[in-house]
């Protein structure tokens, strides 16, 4: 007869070695490389820039799959060619996502469904991929480039962008696909460009227009940008993504104070029941109905304040978001977000970081019940 033996104590040396290893690393101190420059002939370079990230995330803002404790890795791959010619230059520019992909025996039952869509991940995804010629102060480019909507400066330690101010996580795209101008003549900065409805190739005939005009200087940075749409898609499932922006950025020796706000316009143009949205959720129900062809309205921002060092940096930031009340008090909650983010760099190229995120509470869904309204993330990061 098969006995079970009794739990055995664990080992308390590998959390010394941890920590005694974590001491070596944190006084070995370095810089991070900026990326690998290759001349191809007199004219052209050849610029690669990969990171590599490994980490442990621990979001407890979505507890009921398993999923909220995870470790995780995945890569940055930057690259551009620049070839000179007379008058301007032409650029071939690439960044890629490599994203280590949710394990497929996820809790589904008919009422997690509904959510099982936002832990898919593409395990490559095109991250930018465009063409931009460069003549003086101008530039023209085509293909999917990061938005010219406001400017931000906070660090990132994701590709999904979970360690982000709400409305850079959950209101303004990241990257936007389409054609961009740009103008920069002494303080001036004038971009304007007109994108798909998303990230990727668009789904809907309408076409948004983004612009923004700001100052800056080698301290400072002011800015204007508004996006909206040319029209409406006849799409059942079509929502409002239209805002208005300020942001602005100051600089004092090691210190960094930006901030961002926007006036926002969402939600879907036509009703649609919400246990057939096929597309990622917003766990914050911004893709919910309110009225026919009536858009819902929010305003938030956040302040960052960033101090560095050649071995260190720290970010705190505070924002808020406020949604227009419609009734529905798991949409109505106004979100307020700290962020709090520490990076570490290393000799050899290596960077530890941590990110912790805590939200005010908020009604939840019975389904959310467990969850609570903090997330964290802790990794090791190089770039070659």
């Amino acid at each position: 007869m098969n006995t079970i033996p009794p739990m055995e104590k664990r080992p308390r040396l590998p959390w010394l070695q941890a920590a005694l290893l974590w001491l070596w690393i944190f006084a070995s101190g370095g810089t991070l490389p900026a990326g690998i420059d290759l001349r191809i002939d007199d004219s052209t370079r050849w610029h690669i820039a990969p990171l590599f990230r490994a980490f442990l995330l621990n979001d407890q803002r979505i507890q009921w799959s398993g999923l909220e404790t995870t470790f995780g890795a995945e890569a940055v791959i930057g690259s551009s060619v620049q070839r000179s010619f007379r008058g301007g230059t032409l650029t071939i520019g690439t960044e890629f996502f490599l994203n280590q992909p949710f394990d497929k025996n996820i809790l589904r039952d008919a009422y997690r469904m509904r959510y099982a869509q936002n832990f898919e991940r593409e395990t490559v995804s095109i991250s930018q991929w465009f063409l931009r010629v460069s003549s003086g102060k101008f530039s023209f480019a085509m293909g999917k480039c990061p938005t010219v909507f406001g400017k931000t400066y906070a660090p990132e330690f994701s590709n999904a962008y979970l360690d982000q101010p709400f409305i850079r996580n959950e209101v303004i795209l990241r990257r936007e696909t389409g054609l961009f101008f740009s103008f920069s003549p002494w303080i001036l900065e004038l971009d304007l460009a007109v994108v798909n409805g998303c990230e990727n190739l668009d789904t809907n005939s309408s076409k948004p227009f983004v612009a923004r005009a700001g100052l800056k200087g080698k301290a400072w940075a002011l800015g204007v940008s508004a996006k909206t749409r040319n029209g409406t898609g006849s799409e059942q499932q079509k929502q409002y993504k239209s805002h208005v922006g300020i942001d602005g950025m100051a600089a004092l020796g090691k210190w960094r104070f930006s901030a961002e706000v926007i006036a926002d316009e969402y939600g879907l143009h036509h009703p649609f029941p919400e246990d057939q949205i096929f597309w990622p959720r917003s766990f914050y129900y911004r893709d919910i109905f309110f009225a026919e062809n009536t858009f819902i309205t929010g305003i938030g921002g956040y302040i960052d304040v960033q101090v560095s060092g050649k071995r260190w940096l720290v970010s705190l930031n505070y924002g808020e978001y406020h949604p227009k009340k419609i009734g529905n008090p798991l949409h109505d909650e106004i979100n307020r977000r700290f962020l709090v983010k520490y990076l570490s760099r290393f000799r050899g190229g290596w960077e530890a970081f941590a990110a912790v995120l805590v939200e005010n509470d908020r009604p939840r869904e019975p389904v959310f019940s467990g969850a609570s309204p903090y997330a964290f993330i802790l990794g090791m990061q190089a770039a070659l």
